[in-house]
């Protein structure tokens, strides 16, 4: 079970209810969430919370690398998912946002050659690729 407290002092964040019920929603979550998403669940919850406040600290939380933020591509739609300490590329649904985790990463290969050729230090990247699931397509 993931330590929300201890999660948030890892990244630098101070400890706030909010910034816990949020960790927890994500990490429960089946996959991405819309900020919108995230703040209606909550205020289902019976939480108070207001939806700059979710905003803030989703961008908090990509800025410290605890979340992981994506745009689809058709609707500019932003996207949250917690970021899980093991290496991950993900497929997406357009349609009903499942997401499905890669076995392996495919472009550790290609990441090297890049590195040779322009002498760039390569810390860390993101792969998604948009699509549709079986029940969707």
């Amino acid at each position: 079970m993931l330590d929300y407290k201890e999660s948030l002092k890892q990244h630098g964040l101070k400890n706030s209810k909010q910034r816990n019920l949020l960790i927890k929603l994500l990490s429960n979550a089946d996959g991405i969430m819309t900020a919108e998403e995230i703040y209606l669940a909550l205020k289902k919850q019976e939480e108070k919370i207001n939806l700059s406040t979710v905003y803030r600290i989703l961008e908090a939380f990509v800025e410290k690398g605890l979340v992981v933020k994506s745009t689809f591509p058709s609707s500019n739609t932003c996207v949250f998912t917690l970021k899980h300490l093991e290496h991950s590329h993900h497929l997406i649904c357009l349609k009903c946002k499942k997401t499905v985790s890669l076995p392996h990463c495919p472009l550790k290969e290609f990441e090297h050659s890049i590195e040779k050729e322009t002498n760039f230090n390569i810390t860390d990247h993101n792969l998604e690729l948009y699509g549709y699931c079986n029940n969707c397509k």
